[in-house]
């Protein structure tokens, strides 16, 4: 029988599904159908299908700032011939270089850049999707240049020569990815007929010319028998009315060819019948430990409203009392776990749980598996509970009731991705949509998770292995699987059982901010405590976000009390882990970590029941308990994770280190392994009691929220962790020393890296103004030479680089076959060449790039998290005016060309600002070694004054 608090709770959905059936839109089309909406949803919709069978959803996105749209075809990889594996994303790629009315190459490109914008795209198992953004007022543009993508791209022969080359860079700069090379091997596993086993990403192997085929002929064919605009969704959303956004979609997009072509269906099992179960071995590249188990299972697109498959993993995944996770970390064999649907097409779906060992789960995966198969046996032993069916679509519903907005971009990519999936009035309340499946509708997917229907596969470094990928060379060994239940029970198993009813879920919904503010106030400033107050009237939700920062000198100061302070933030996050998992779930969450300042903590989600979550944490940070067995086994998961990151691509090892020898103090990898090599966890108990006598901290309080509450916040932090410091100053930023400087880092990686950082040489505004709007303009070009016309590599970025208030810009490269040196020289070569192009740049031009970099820097927040995280970056820098992004906008606008021009030739042309490279792969000639520099005696830049008085709002 369900508690009152369930059918409180049950009347709010209700009422909420009943304002959301009402809220749709009045259509012009006679045959649209009504798209529901959330109630919190600000947006307006329109759906229509033009003559061409192109489905269209218009978004009427009323006072934001971007406009963006997304285009997504019902083809992917799963579509490639078999003698052309990666031509669907051979031809993503393709068609952004070039079309009928736009020829250029780099053309959609850089209009994108210059007007405040990004685009992508990307490819999937069954469907293609491209997108961008851009400042709303430069829509009209960029479908102009958008739209040719799918009625007149151009294939030029040379650029397919070209970029054949990018995609096999593409899979290079993957070789020694563990996702790319799990994933792979994973796939020789399956039915090599079944088109998910196909080798989707291509290489230079696959898509070359042969005597028999010409790649560009195949590619030519491939596009005009599958992009046909019936089988095209496309959403464009802007700040437009919805009759000006139905006028583009209809002249910009009817003349897309409709090619009357079926869409042909897979009928191939993604399993032989009778191949299952089979027992997997894989070798990763990093320090990965996992237990993976696949179980195929009926399609679920028909069941999308009542998602079984999505129950099943909530409770396979869940990490409360009686939980899996629970029960495996109090055996000493998983750090964690998780579990949720991996595959899905018309004809079947596959369920994946994941589970993260330690070094002793290694020596217990059939205990771990008998675990799993006890739990399961949980689960269908009896009539499936209905409160947990219930609580699913409680927690739905709630969600879709408070639905907040993200990157516009993001959100026509899933609405576009929605429409080839749902029925229109469901292309946004789908993801949502919960009905209490029947038990009859559960037991296929129940009977599905069985011992005799998985494919259970190791990834541990040492497996044993006795075969490699084609495709990635990754060691492996695929046999029939041994697995049989144990003869003696595993100790424990009788404390599994499934979840209670989650005390976290939410019945007050009521707004409490106070009176509306234009920027957060200081309830208390002192010199080693703050408490900054902003309620929310802007986004109208229940919810609130509070950040507490406890800064700490010594932590700041020491590699070893960095460790110190991972490790014991780990083991709080440990020990409120069962206790907190079914407030995530009731989105209400926290977290704890530890930074290079001290400890972080935060909270977000429904105001309801957040004060007695943040009372718990706080409670629970006075009274660490770690054993020695937990002690050892968060050391090594720190130590695999520290030796992982040096491990990372190598554009991200060169950017890291570059950071690392800016800031003083600053410790990398090399320093903590070092420092935890020392730590025991009688160290780790010294630093949970000794911490707080040497913090300063800073409490921000926003969202639904009164004063007086925030105030009362304030009093439990000062009470639990009394300031008794001064105001901890932020690290230094190091000054360049004057001249041109390399430094090279190792790294067993085979391609290259090289990141070209280039130091502003002041800290104002203005400074700050000019670099950003030098990279506005430069990106789009350095992008075009480097990767599209000398071909250097998959990774090619220009963009700015701010280190807290001094501005920079950074150049990347990563390249499967140039050195660093050549990188440089290619650099040097565009440097030169691009000096007359922007001194040719006109004055229309000119405002346009001014015009995106200010949509930019004035772009609204989106939603509650991120107008929280703005206002807390400024108050974490000092910055109490909360104004960086509008001033520097205001110094954007006063810009001329030749303030840019004089900057170009002062950074870039003549050198005159400090210049250094880091790369892997090779020096380069003619830098200095940064290593000939005394770091310690170089000047730093002005710090930001933490202390200064804020003036009252």
């Amino acid at each position: 029988m369900l508690s009152p608090r369930y059918w409180i709770f049950f009347l709010i959905v209700l009422a909420a599904i009943g304002y959301s059936m009402l809220k749709p839109d009045t259509l012009t089309s006679a045959d649209s159908s009504d798209i529901i909406t959330s109630p919190a949803d600000p947006f307006s919709y329109r759906y229509l299908e033009l003559d061409n069978g192109l489905k269209v959803v218009l978004i009427n996105t009323p006072n934001t700032d971007k406009a963006a749209a997304a285009m997504t075809v019902s083809v992917g990889s799963g579509d490639d011939p078999d003698n052309r594996n990666g031509l669907a994303h051979f031809l993503e790629h393709m068609l952004f270089l070039g079309t009928d009315p736009y020829p250029e190459p780099g053309e959609y490109q850089a209009y994108i850049s210059r007007n405040g914008g990004s685009h992508n795209a990307f490819t999937a198992h069954a469907q293609t999707t491209y997108f961008y953004e851009i400042e709303n007022d430069a829509m009209a543009g960029a479908l102009d240049r958008f739209a040719p993508f799918f009625i007149s791209p151009r294939f030029d022969e040379a650029y397919v020569d070209r970029e054949k080359n990018a995609v096999h860079a593409e899979f290079q700069s993957k070789l020694k990815d563990d996702f790319r090379r799990i994933f792979s091997a994973e796939k020789q596993a399956m039915n090599p007929e079944h088109p998910y086993a196909k080798f989707s990403t291509g290489n230079l192997d696959t898509l070359s010319d042969t005597a028999d085929s010409k790649v560009r002929d195949d590619l030519l064919a491939f596009y005009k028998e599958h992009y046909s605009s019936d089988r095209m969704t496309l959403v464009l959303a802007g700040d437009y009315p919805l009759e000006q956004l139905e006028g583009w979609a209809r002249s910009h997009f009817s003349a897309v060819p409709k090619r009357e072509i079926a869409k042909q269906i897979n009928h191939k099992p993604l399993f032989v019948e009778g191949q299952l179960p089979l027992d997997m071995n894989i070798e990763p590249v990093k320090e990965i430990r996992r237990l993976q188990f696949t179980f195929p299972m009926p399609e679920v697109m028909s069941l999308y409203d009542y998602k079984p498959v999505q129950l099943l993993s909530n409770l396979i995944g869940h990490e409360g009392e009686g939980s899996l996770l629970a029960y495996l970390k109090q055996q000493g064999w998983a750090e964690a776990l998780s579990s949720g649907r991996a595959i899905s097409t018309e004809n079947e779906s596959a369920l994946t749980v994941q589970i993260s060992l330690t070094r002793l789960g290694l020596l217990h995966t059939e205990n771990i598996t008998q675990a799993l198969m006890h739990y399961f046996e949980l689960m269908k032993v009896k009539p499936f509970p209905e409160y947990l069916k219930t609580e699913q679509q409680q927690l739905n519903e709630l969600t879709f009731r408070y639905l907040e907005h993200g990157q516009l971009s993001d959100y026509v990519v899933r609405v576009s991705t929605n429409m080839q999936l749902f029925p229109v009035q469901d292309i946004i309340y789908g993801n949502y949509k919960a009905l209490i499946p029947t038990d009859e509708q559960m037991r296929p997917y129940l009977n599905a998770l069985s011992a005799n229907n998985m494919l259970r596969t190791l990834i541990a470094p040492g497996v044993v292995t006795d075969m490699v990928d084609p495709w990635y060379a990754t060691p492996m060994r695929i046999r029939p699987s041994d697995y049989a239940k144990l003869d003696i029970e595993t100790n424990g198993l009788d404390a599994l059982h499934l979840p209670v009813a989650n005390p976290f879920i939410p019945t007050d919904f009521s707004l409490h901010a106070g009176t509306e503010r234009a920027t957060p106030t200081a309830l208390i400033h002192n010199d080693g405590q703050q408490a900054w107050y902003y309620p929310e009237n802007e986004f109208k939700a229940p919810k609130s976000q509070i950040i507490l920062r406890l800064a700490l000198e010594p932590v700041q100061q020491s590699a070893r009390q960095q460790v110190l302070a991972k490790l014991y933030a780990r083991a709080i996050n440990e020990a409120l882990n069962t206790y907190s998992y079914p407030a995530s779930l009731a989105g209400l969450n926290y977290s704890l970590s530890a930074t290079n300042r001290g400890l972080d903590i935060g909270f977000g989600g429904y105001q309801d029941k957040l004060p007695e979550l943040m009372r718990r944490v706080l409670s629970e940070m006075n009274n660490l308990v770690i054993s020695d067995d937990e002690f050892e086994r968060y050391r090594a998961s720190l130590q695999r994770s520290l030796e992982n990151n040096l491990k990372a691509k190598p554009f991200q090892r060169t950017i890291a280190e570059l950071k690392h020898w800016l800031y003083e103090p600053s410790f990398n990898e090399d320093d903590l392994l070092a420092a935890l090599a020392d730590v025991n966890r009688e160290d780790v108990i010294r630093f949970a009691n000794e911490y707080s006598n040497d913090l300063s901290s800073i409490l921000y309080v926003h969202g639904n929220v009164s004063e007086k509450d925030a105030k009362e916040m304030a009093d439990i932090v000062a009470k639990r962790f009394p300031a008794n410091a001064s105001t901890l100053p932020l690290p230094e930023v190091k000054q360049l020393p004057e001249g041109q400087f390399s430094q090279v880092i190792e790294q067993e990686h085979p391609d290259n890296a090289f990141s070209l950082y280039i130091q502003g040489q002041a800290t104002d505004d203005n400074s700050r103004a000019r670099m950003s709007l030098l990279t506005q303009i430069l990106s789009a070009p350095y992008y075009q030479y480097m990767r599209t016309e000398q071909q250097l590599g998959y990774v090619v970025v220009a963009t700015a680089f701010p280190q807290q208030t001094v501005p920079g810009l950074l150049f990347v490269v990563q390249s499967p076959t140039a050195t660093p040196n050549k990188i440089m020289q290619q650099s040097q070569i565009f440097f030169e060449n691009f000096a007359p192009q922007l001194a040719a740049t006109t004055p229309e031009e000119f405002a346009a790039f001014k015009e995106g970099l200010v949509t930019l820097l004035l772009e609204k927040a989106k939603n509650m998290p991120e107008k929280a995280g703005q206002f807390w970056q400024e108050i974490t820098v000092g910055r109490y005016s909360f104004d960086t992004r509008s001033a520097i906008a205001e110094q954007v606008k006063t810009l001329t060309l030749d303030d840019i021009i004089t900057l170009y030739n002062d950074a870039i042309t003549e050198k005159k600002f400090s210049w250094a490279v880091f790369s892997k792969g090779g020096d380069i000639e003619n830098l200095t070694p940064l290593s000939e520099q005394n770091r310690s005696q170089l000047p730093a830049f002005p710090r930001p004054d933490l202390t200064a008085i804020p003036t009252t709002n």
